[in-house]
């Protein structure tokens, strides 16, 4: 996620109340992209993370989609033994 960075003291920035917060996304939706490499290393291009591209256990789409609506509480809890190969 991005780190944000105040052009004076933070605590004055965020007890500032002259700006009202908004925040606006088509369809409360959040896109996110990932880059996509090759094994080699070369760039393939970005993808879209919906569809479950960071969820290490699959559910529907709907589901695995629900962490990217803007103001939704997401917990999706796993156990299980994970084996990585290389």
């Amino acid at each position: 996620m991005p780190w944000l960075y105040y052009h004076e003291a933070a605590e004055s920035v965020l007890a500032d109340e002259s700006i009202p917060n908004s925040y606006q996304f088509p369809d409360d939706t959040l896109l996110l992209l990932a880059a996509v490499f090759r094994p080699d290393g070369s760039f393939r291009g970005y993808r879209r993370t919906t569809g479950g591209l960071l969820q290490l256990c699959k559910n529907s789409d709907t589901f695995m989609d629900a962490a990217y609506v803007f103001g939704t509480t997401f917990d999706h809890t796993v156990s299980g033994l994970i084996l990585f190969l290389s």
